[in-house]
């Protein structure tokens, strides 16, 4: 895969991802389940502003990005919604930075990379955590933690 293909894919990646989570997020939101809903809205308009970043770099660098989007399922079960997700993130970032050593001869795409890795890292830890709450503490419990204004 070359460079110019890498980013067009985490963009059309990004892109499907982000419409995935706002479809969860309305979901959610229409069970009651407000804190997890508004965290699944916020992970989906970071998807969509790290699509928006790509797509901004790929002209930088005088390409023209493509109209792509990646399918995802629409999950309606939360374990299986946060499962799914966990899934994602651990395969995404072996290969997001496994990508990285492409872009040694350019900083400025090598750094936005790092940085989506951070994020991803984050969001893996997010959804890792809130796992081990449902383990812990039972689904009924979880759904009543995430009620909320």
């Amino acid at each position: 895969m070359t460079k110019i293909e890498f980013l067009k894919y985490l963009a059309k990646g990004w892109f499907g991802n982000s419409q995935q989570h706002s479809i969860h997020a309305q979901l959610l939101k229409a069970r009651g389940l407000n804190k997890l809903a508004d965290k699944i809205m916020g992970e989906s308009d970071e998807e969509w502003d790290e699509a928006k970043k790509v797509n901004a770099r790929l002209i930088e660098l005088g390409e023209t990005p493509v109209v792509e989007i990646a399918d995802y399922p629409v999950i309606t079960d939360i374990k299986e919604m946060l499962e799914y997700d966990l899934k994602e993130a651990a395969e995404a970032l072996p290969m997001m930075s496994k990508a990285l050593a492409m872009f040694d001869d350019d900083y400025v795409t090598k750094n936005m990379i790092q940085e989506f890795i951070i994020d991803e890292q984050d969001h893996y830890n997010w959804v890792k955590g809130h796992l081990c709450l449902i383990d812990q503490i039972g689904m009924e419990n979880y759904m009543i933690e995430m009620i909320g204004d």
